[in-house]
C-alpha cells in the first residue's frame, strides 16, 4: 500500500502536465522539467518506474548540468497534455548531445522509445542528426509521461520543445533558410577569396579562403550538419571532428601574421603569435589524446577555449596597433575580431544558462561569425584596393620619371656627342701610341723568349763540353800511351836480338789502346750530335723516341753543367726508368728542352737549400717514368726550398719567378708549359710543399711504336 501511495505520489509530483493548446505554440520543456543526475548508464527506466521513491527529481536548472564529464547522465522527466488536433513533437534543439533516449509512460507502462543523439547511428533519417525530434504519441485530449535521458553533455542549454506539426516545419523551414543564406554565404567568399589569390598572388588571400573554409566546417560541427551529410553511420568520427576548432585557430593565426603583416611590422607581436600557434597544436593534440581516453577517464580536457580568448584579445590589439602604424585595413580587421568574440561571449552565456533561448543568443557564432567575415572582406578588399592605387602611384611616378629622364637624356646626349668626339679623338691618340708600345712589347717579348733559348743552350753547352771533356781526355791518355808503346816496339825492333813475345805483348796493348780511342771518339761525337739535334731549329716534325734515353742523357748534361759553374757541387742522382716504356712519337729538342729547364730548376733549389740546411743534408734529385693509363709520364723530383702556396699557381705564368732579380726571366717554366700542353698535347703539373721540395709531372698522350 505505501509503495502503491508512493508511486501515485511521485506521479503526482512529476510536475504539472504542461498543456499544448494552440498549434502554433512551442513550448521549452526544459523549464518545466525535473532533473535527476545519476551515474552514467548505471539507472534504467524500469528503476524509475518500479522504485521512484528512491529517486529525488528536482526541478531542471542550468547549474546542475556538468558539462564534458561523461561518469554521469541526466534524466528529464515532464508530462505533456494536447489539446490540439495536431500530433505533437519532441524537439531538441541542440545537436550536440552524443546520446538521448526518450521513453513514452502510461500507466507505469513504457509505450514508446526513441533513439537520438549525436553517437547513434543513422542510415535511414540521417536529417535527425541536425534535427533531433521524435514524434510523441498523445492524442487529442491526451496526457502522456516522459522520460528522457541523456548522456554525453557539452553544454548546459539543453531546450527541448514541443511543437505541433505546423509548428515544427515553421522552425525547420527557418533554420533550413538561415544556415543555407548562412552556407552559401561562406561558399561565395570562399570562391571570392580565391579569385583574389590568382589574381593577385597574395598570400593572405589565400589563407583567408582555407580559414574560411575550416570556422564554416566547426559552425556546421556545432550543428550536426557534418554529422548529416558526411558521416551520419558512423558517429564516432563526430567526436574526433571536435579537434576543428583548433585547426580553426591556427588558420586564423596564420591569416592574421599575414594580413597585418606581423613580421614586417611588428617583430614581438608575430613572436607572440608563433606562440599562440604552438599552444593551438598543442590543443589541438591534447584534445586527440583526450577523446581517445574519455572512455577510462571518463573527462575531457579542451585548453583550445581558452587559447582562442587568449588569441582573440591578442588579435585586437595587434590590429589596433597596426592601424595606428598607418595601415587602414586593420581597423575592420580589429571591428571584426571584437564583434566575433562578443558573440562568443553571449553564446558562452546562453550555454550556461544566463541568457534565455531565442533564435539571435542560439545563433550568436553564426551571425557573429558572418559578420566577422563580412568586415574581413572589407579588409580584404580595402588592402587590394591600396595596393591598386599604390601601384597606379608608381605607375604614375614612373611615367613622370621616365618623361624626365627622356628630356634630361636629349640634353645629356648633345653634350654627351661633343664629350665623345673628343673623347674618340683622344683615344685615337692613346691608340696610336699603345699600338707603338704594343709593337715594342712584343719585340721585347721575342728578344726574351730567344734570350731565355740562348740561357737553355748556354747551359747545355756548358753540360755538354763538360761531358764531352770526359771521353777526350781518355782519347788523349791513350793516344799519349800508344805513342809511347810505338816507340818501344821501335827500339825493340832495332835491337839484333828480337824478343817476338814481347813485341806481341806491344802490339796487343796498342791495339786495346785503340780501340778505346776509338769508343772514346764514338761517345764524343754522340755528344756532339746531340748537341747539334738541340740547337737545331727543326720544322716542328715529331719523331719515334726513347723517353728513358732522353731524360737520362739531359739529366747528365745538366748535372755536368751544373758542375762546371761550381766544383764544389754534389748532388744524388735517383732514376727510376720504366723498362716497359714504348717509343714516343715527340719533338725531342722541344722535350729535352723542357727536361733541362726542370732539372737546372732543380738543381737551383737543392743547392740554396743546402746553403742555409743543417749539416747532414743531402741534395737529391730523383727522375721516373712510367707509362699509366695510356699516357707517358715523366717525373722529376727534389728535396729543395719547394715552393710557396701562395705562389704556386704562378709559376706557369710568362715573367714570374721566384728568383732573385738577374738569376731568371720567369719564362723558363712558361715555354715548358706551352711546348707540353700547346705542341704536344699533353700536361705539366707541380706539386710543391714549401721548404719540402717540388715535383713536375708531364704526361705525354698516344703511345705509339
Amino acid at each position: 500500500v505505501l509503495l502503491l501511495v508512493s508511486n501515485i505520489l511521485s506521479l503526482s509530483l512529476a510536475a504539472t502536465p504542461i498543456i499544448i493548446k494552440e498549434r502554433t505554440q512551442a513550448v521549452n520543456l526544459f523549464n518545466f522539467s525535473e532533473l535527476l543526475e545519476v551515474p552514467a548508464g548505471r539507472v534504467s527506466i524500469d528503476q524509475l518506474l518500479q522504485k521512484p521513491a528512491e529517486y529525488r527529481f528536482v526541478p531542471t536548472q542550468n547549474k546542475l548540468i556538468k558539462p564534458r564529464d561523461r561518469r554521469y547522465g541526466y534524466w528529464l522527466r515532464f508530462t505533456i497534455t494536447n489539446e490540439t488536433t495536431d500530433a505533437l513533437f519532441l524537439h531538441f534543439v541542440y545537436a550536440g548531445t552524443e546520446h538521448m533516449s526518450i521513453y513514452e509512460v502510461a500507466n507505469n507502462q513504457v509505450m514508446d522509445t526513441h533513439r537520438l543523439g549525436m553517437l547513434q547511428p543513422e542510415t535511414r533519417y540521417s536529417f535527425l542528426k541536425s534535427n533531433a525530434l521524435c514524434p510523441i504519441g498523445v492524442g487529442k485530449g491526451q496526457t502522456r509521461l516522459c522520460y528522457v535521458y541523456i548522456e554525453g553533455v557539452y553544454t548546459t542549454a539543453l531546450p527541448i520543445f514541443c511543437r505541433s506539426t505546423v509548428n515544427l516545419l515553421e522552425a525547420l523551414h527557418l533554420s533550413d533558410l538561415f544556415y543555407g543564406l548562412y552556407y552559401g554565404f561562406i561558399l561565395i567568399i570562399i570562391v571570392y577569396s580565391l579569385i583574389l589569390y590568382f589574381r593577385l598572388q597574395e598570400k593572405d588571400t589565400l589563407l583567408y579562403a582555407i580559414w574560411v573554409i575550416f570556422i564554416g566546417l566547426q559552425l556546421a560541427l556545432f550543428r550536426g550538419h557534418t554529422n548529416e551529410f558526411l558521416w551520419p553511420s558512423n558517429p564516432a568520427i563526430e567526436r574526433y571532428a571536435m579537434v576543428l576548432a583548433g585547426i580553426t585557430g591556427m588558420t586564423h593565426i596564420l591569416f592574421t601574421i599575414a594580413f597585418l603583416r606581423l613580421r614586417q611590422q611588428a617583430a614581438l607581436f608575430y613572436k607572440i603569435s608563433i606562440g599562440i600557434f604552438v599552444l593551438y597544436a598543442v590543443g589541438t593534440l591534447i584534445d586527440i589524446l583526450s577523446v581517445s581516453n574519455e572512455q577510462t577517464t571518463g573527462q575531457q580536457i579542451d585548453i583550445v577555449p581558452l587559447i582562442t580568448i587568449v588569441e582573440g584579445v591578442f588579435s585586437i590589439l595587434a590590429a589596433i596597433i597596426i592601424y595606428r602604424r598607418g595601415f587602414r585595413p586593420a581597423l575592420f580587421y580589429a571591428i571584426g575580431n571584437l564583434i566575433f568574440f562578443a558573440s562568443i561571449y553571449v553564446f558562452l552565456m546562453y550555454s550556461f544558462g544566463r541568457l534565455p533561448h531565442s533564435f539571435l543568443t542560439y545563433n550568436s557564432i553564426h551571425i557573429g561569425s558572418g559578420i566577422e567575415i563580412i568586415l574581413f572582406t572589407l579588409a580584404l578588399t580595402y588592402k587590394v584596393n591600396l595596393l591598386k592605387r599604390n601601384q597606379e602611384q608608381a605607375v604614375r611616378e614612373q611615367l613622370r620619371l621616365t618623361e624626365a629622364n627622356k628630356q634630361l637624356v636629349e640634353e645629356q646626349n648633345v653634350v654627351l656627342e661633343e664629350k665623345v668626339n673628343q673623347r674618340t679623338n683622344e683615344l685615337n691618340h692613346q691608340k696610336e701610341g699603345l699600338q707603338k708600345t704594343l709593337e715594342q712589347l712584343r719585340a721585347t717579348q721575342d728578344q726574351l723568349i730567344q734570350k731565355e733559348k740562348m740561357a737553355s743552350l748556354g747551359e747545355l753547352t756548358v753540360g755538354i763540353a763538360h761531358e764531352i771533356q770526359n771521353p777526350l781526355n781518355f782519347v788523349k791518355n791513350f793516344s799519349e800511351v800508344s805513342a809511347e808503346l810505338v816507340s818501344e816496339l821501335e827500339e825493340e825492333q832495332q835491337k839484333p836480338e828480337r824478343d817476338p813475345a814481347l813485341e806481341a805483348d806491344l802490339l796487343s796493348d796498342l791495339k786495346k789502346n785503340l780501340e778505346k780511342i776509338t769508343h772514346h771518339g764514338g761517345r764524343a761525337s754522340a755528344i756532339v750530335r746531340g748537341m747539334s739535334e738541340h740547337t737545331r731549329t727543326g720544322t716542328g716534325e715529331k719523331r719515334s723516341t726513347d723517353l728513358n734515353t732522353l731524360a737520362d742523357e739531359y739529366l747528365k748534361i745538366a748535372y755536368h753543367g751544373q758542375r762546371a759553374k761550381d766544383n764544389n757541387f754534389n748532388c744524388t742522382l735517383v732514376t727510376d726508368f720504366a723498362p716497359n716504356l714504348d717509343a714516343m712519337e715527340v719533338m725531342p729538342q722541344e722535350i729535352g728542352r723542357v727536361l733541362l729547364n726542370l732539372y737546372n730548376n732543380a738543381f737551383y733549389a737543392v743547392q740554396e737549400k743546402q746553403k742555409k740546411a743543417p749539416p747532414g743534408y743531402q741534395p737529391t734529385i730523383t727522375v721516373n717514368t712510367a707509362q699509366v693509363n695510356g699516357h707517358a709520364e715523366i717525373r722529376v723530383g727534389d728535396n729543395g726550398t719547394g715552393i710557396p702556396e701562395m705562389v704556386i699557381t704562378k709559376v706557369f705564368q710568362p715573367f714570374f719567378t721566384t728568383k732573385p732579380t738577374g738569376q731568371g726571366t720567369g719564362l723558363g717554366l712558361s715555354l715548358s708549359y706551352d711546348i707540353v700542353t700547346k705542341g704536344h698535347g699533353g700536361s705539366l703539373l707541380v706539386k710543391s710543399q714549401a721548404g719540402e721540395g717540388s715535383e713536375f709531372v708531364i704526361q705525354l698522350p698516344t703511345l705509339k711504336n
